[in-house]
């Protein structure tokens, strides 16, 4: 690698001594040269030195991610990049960044869109006008950690690539090494504040999900997203002294389960129990298996829904039950988390199932599948209060008042019990309803933990960490018979 560099070096000083003399003959060959598809083709042909750079090895590093960074609606028709140390142009080919010709004289390129293809111009001077496939443009001192900059906002490490798409604008994304990648993701998913070993745990996982789910965003031309759907990812701007440490310190570490390598799945809050894969997705993996979290902290929830926005949520996912009467749970799982969920309308009845029914109805209002139902609109007829050996039932006008008492006034009551039409609810408890089903003007789901449920709850890696663990231990408490090793 820094042979390679080197080398490219050598062609950057003669660029150096003359800005327009070297550079421009190479900026002008490029004008000149029709369709100019080959960027590295075009290199070698203007110097040696340049040759020799492309056939340099792979940046070394490990394996290599495509993160798109803007793409579909938020795709730019043009945008333009900075380096301070200048740029070079080149390819991703066999798991790394082939270097192809380099522009250490130039501090920032703009690419667009003409006519299908993309453009590259360096401070006006057409650079290439077919720039896309698998070409990547890194910063010209990437080798020793340079930063490339986007827009004169976020900086990432590693280099950017553009590709044409629909309506004449370009897909964005940042190609670089796994572990540098990491480095952007684990404060944005755990926090850098929280204990070393369970900021390693998040990183032995979130490596296996990033190796595990490689081109998930394949059609789209990179291979993870920024977002919650993969992983959350902040480029440079994300990283931290703390989690950059974690990274470094569990270097190409994954999870394999007989040999294989395993995807790493993890979220926040269990509510006190871990979830079977088949009991949230379709597919069932041996090392993805359910176990009760005594480590969880309470993390409990509510969400109150009017039968109008419920029958608007499900029609938006094209089913419509017509106005809704009833909402039940007809299922649970083993460990007591909903399996299906019946909604019944004056049209018909509408069943979802395991995450379907979070992600139908909102996996923020629905944090979890570990909820029940009540009546949110029913005011309780009959309320009774308990000290713990008497109970009794308080008319509608009475006040609880404290004894010797010189008049009458309200008491935080510790324990009271609503009588709707159906059933008592528990202390604290919405409203009427069985816990099962609810037919209100309006529903609660009462709930605890949050996220999917599978693999590793973050908020008890935290605590066993807390507690002294190791990240390999909370590792193997939350996943089945894995190896933890490079």
């Amino acid at each position: 690698m820094r042979r390679t560099v080197r080398r490219a070096a050598g062609f950057a000083s003669g660029v150096a001594q003359g800005r327009r003399g070297r550079s421009a003959l190479a900026l002008a060959f490029c004008r000149a040269v029709a369709g100019c598809a080959a960027i590295v083709a075009v290199a070698a042909a203007l110097c040696p030195l340049a040759a020799s750079a492309t056939s340099a090895a792979p940046e070394e590093g490990g394996d290599f991610v495509r993160v798109g960074l803007y793409y579909g609606e938020k795709a730019p028709a043009s945008c333009t990049v900075y380096s301070e140390s200048g740029f070079i142009l080149g390819v991703m080919a066999n798991g790394g960044f082939q270097e192809g010709m380099p522009l250490p004289a130039y501090t920032q390129l703009t690419f667009s869109v003409n006519g299908g293809y993309t453009a590259v111009h360096a401070e006006g001077v057409l650079v290439s006008d077919d720039f896309g496939g698998g070409n990547c443009v890194m910063p010209y001192d990437y080798a020793s950690g340079g930063l490339v900059q986007y827009e004169k906002g976020a900086f990432y490490r590693g280099g950017l690539s553009f590709a044409a798409s629909t309506g004449n604008r370009l897909t964005v994304v940042n190609y670089l090494s796994a572990e540098a990648y990491l480095y952007g993701v684990i404060d944005a998913e755990m926090g850098y504040k929280s204990p070393l070993e369970a900021l390693k745990a998040q990183a032995v996982v979130a490596r296996s999900f990033a190796a595990g789910n490689a081109g998930l965003h394949g059609d789209d031309g990179f291979d993870l997203c920024t977002t919650t759907h993969c992983q959350v990812y902040r480029g440079y701007g994300g990283e931290h002294a703390e989690t950059n440490a974690a990274v470094d310190g569990t270097a190409g570490i994954k999870l394999y389960h007989q040999g294989q390598a395993a995807s790493g799945y993890y979220f926040k809050n269990s509510g006190g129990h871990t979830q079977n894969s088949e009991d949230v997705w379709n597919g069932k993996e041996a090392y993805l298996r359910g176990v009760r979290d005594e480590y969880a902290p309470e993390y409990a929830w509510s969400w109150t829904a009017s039968t109008r926005e419920l029958r608007a949520k499900l029609a938006e996912s094209g089913r419509d039950p017509g106005e809704i009467r009833s909402v039940s749970i007809s299922a649970r799982n083993v460990n007591g988390s909903v399996r299906t969920l019946k909604i019944s309308g004056a049209a018909g009845a509408v069943t979802l199932e395991k995450e379907q029914i979070r992600t139908v109805l909102g996996a923020t209002a629905i944090k979890s599948l570990r909820f029940t139902l009540n009546d949110g609109a029913q005011a309780p007829s009959d309320v009774y209060v308990t000290d713990g050996t008497f109970t009794g039932k308080i008319q509608a006008e009475a006040f609880a008042v404290s004894a010797g008492a010189d008049a009458a006034r309200p008491l935080l009551v510790k324990d009271a019990r609503f009588q709707g039409a159906s059933a008592l609810s528990e202390p604290g408890g919405a409203g009427a309803g069985t816990g099962e089903s609810a037919s209100g003007e309006s529903i609660v789901f009462s709930g605890n933990g949050y996220g999917h449920g599978v693999g590793m709850p973050q908020d008890s890696a935290i605590e066993m960490a807390k507690q002294g663990f190791t990240y390999a231990e909370i590792i193997n408490k939350y996943f089945t018979d894995v190896e933890i090793r490079q």
